[in-house]
C-alpha cells in the first residue's frame, strides 16, 4: 500500500508540555503532578504510530493536564466531567483536586487549544473525504499495565485494546485488527480497558464514509512507567503498531462506499 492519505492518525495524549499560562492554576505539588503525568500520559505514542506512508497526523500540542482534546466540548455530553475530568481537568483520576474551576481559563483553553486542534482534525477528515471518498481515523493511545479494582484487587490488562464506536467502527474492521494482533502473538480485548474512537463532531453519527478505530498499546510492552523511558521492547512494539495501522488501512481501502 503506497498511499494512505485517506487515513488520519490522531494522537491526543502523548505530550507532557504544560506552559505556564495554562499550568499556573494547578495546585498539586511538582512531585504529585509528575506522578499524575506518568500515570496519564500516553508517552511516545507519537512515535509508536508514526508508520511510513501515513502522511496525515494530528498530534495534540499540550499535555492532557492543559486540555484533554478527546473530551466533548460540552460538559453536559461528557461523562467524565462530573468527576472533574472534562476537557479542562479540575481533579485527578483518583479524585484529588488538581486546580480550582476557572471559567476564564476554560474559555482561553477552548479558544487557544481545544478548538484549533479540532479544526485541524476536521479539516484533515474533510480533505480525505474530498480526495478519496472515505476516511479512516486511527486514534493512537496507550494504557498502564495494571489497574486497581475494588474489592477484587489488581488485574492484568491485555497487550492491545481495540476501541470501537457503534456507528463509525464496522465489525469487519474490529475483527480484522483483533485477528492481526493474535497472529502477531499478542493478547487483545475490545473496548477494554478503554472504549470508543474519536470522530469529528461534524461527522459524528452522521457520515458512514468516516471510519474510526482506537488502537491502545499496553505500556509494559515498550516503556518503563516509573521513569517514563523507553524499554528494550520499544522498537518491536512500534513495528507491531505499524502493522496494525497497515491492517486497518488495508481493510478500509477495500471497502466500497
Amino acid at each position: 500500500m503506497s498511499d494512505c492519505g485517506f487515513v488520519v492518525v490522531h494522537v491526543p495524549h502523548a505530550s507532557v508540555d504544560i506552559p505556564e499560562e495554562y499550568g499556573s492554576s494547578i495546585i498539586l505539588s511538582k512531585a504529585r503532578l509528575w506522578r499524575e503525568i506518568r500515570r496519564m500520559t500516553d508517552a511516545f505514542c507519537d512515535e509508536l504510530y508514526d508508520a511510513s506512508g501515513f502522511p496525515v497526523h494530528v498530534v495534540a500540542k499540550y499535555s492532557r493536564f492543559v486540555c484533554d482534546v478527546e473530551r466533548f466540548r460540552d460538559d453536559r455530553l461528557e461523562s467524565r466531567a462530573k468527576y472533574g475530568q472534562g476537557l479542562m481537568y479540575t481533579h485527578t483520576v483518583f479524585g484529588r483536586r488538581l486546580r480550582q474551576s476557572n471559567t476564564q481559563l476554560r474559555e482561553a483553553i477552548l479558544r487557544e487549544v481545544y478548538d484549533p486542534h479540532h479544526e485541524t482534525l476536521t479539516t484533515a477528515v474533510e480533505n480525505a473525504l474530498e480526495r478519496y471518498g472515505k476516511c479512516l481515523v486511527i486514534d493512537g493511545h496507550s494504557f498502564p499495565s495494571l489497574t486497581p479494582v475494588k474489592p477484587l484487587g489488581i488485574f492484568t490488562r491485555p497487550d492491545f485494546d481495540v476501541g470501537t464506536d457503534p456507528f463509525h467502527t464496522p465489525d469487519g474492521l474490529r475483527d480484522a485488527l483483533c485477528l492481526k494482533v493474535r497472529e502477531l502473538g499478542y493478547s487483545v480485548k475490545v473496548n477494554t480497558p478503554f472504549g470508543g474512537a474519536i470522530t469529528p463532531m461534524k461527522f459524528y453519527q452522521k457520515d458512514k464514509r468516516v471510519f474510526s478505530v482506537m488502537l491502545e498499546t499496553n505500556r509494559r510492552l515498550y516503556m518503563n512507567s516509573k521513569d517514563m523511558t523507553k524499554s528494550a521492547g520499544f522498537e518491536k512494539t512500534r513495528e507491531v503498531c505499524h502493522a496494525l495501522m497497515r491492517c486497518a488501512a488495508e481493510w478500509t481501502e477495500a471497502q466500497v462506499i
